[in-house]
């Protein structure tokens, strides 16, 4: 046997496959994960809606209606915070009178405000009756009773 005949079959035996089958297993890099929203089921309520009763007796600057967007308007004596939030303060001391009010709709204010998008209200939209919760402070009457410096 020649040198070359040794060389390549010892050449020949190492890159030939083995019997023995190598299976490789690859774990996973990354775990299989859950939704990283609202975690803890068990999150409290924003505590949102009306905070006082039709005929209750309010000081002035107390909340009268704590809301995320308008539902209930303003009415007298009432203000809406400038905030993200839409919440309605009393303005005055007084009681509270809750009331349904028929609204209509201004068309020249509606084309202000949406030109681009719809161009004006249809006719429909004229003709539906619209009802919204207004809150109303009516402030309380000075009491009239006043005595003079010298009597007291």
């Amino acid at each position: 046997m020649s040198l070359l005949n040794l060389v390549g079959s010892s050449f020949g035996r190492c890159l030939t496959p083995s019997n023995i089958i190598q299976i490789s297993v690859r774990d996973a890099s990354k775990k299989a994960g859950g939704s990283t929203r609202n975690r803890c089921k068990n999150t409290p309520g924003k505590m949102r809606g009306i905070k006082v009763y039709d005929g209750q007796r309010v000081p002035e600057g107390k909340m009268l209606v704590s809301q995320y967007r308008l539902a209930v308007l303003p009415g007298w004596n009432a203000v809406t915070q400038t905030s993200e939030t839409t919440n309605i303060f009393a303005r005055c001391h007084g009681r509270v009178m809750l009331t349904t009010e028929k609204v209509e709709p201004k068309n020249e204010e509606y084309l202000k405000i949406s030109e681009s998008k719809r161009g004006g209200m249809q006719d429909y939209m004229l003709q539906e009756n619209i009802y919204r919760l207004h809150v109303h402070v009516i402030p309380d009457e000075p009491h009239q009773y006043f005595k003079l410096v010298e009597q007291i």
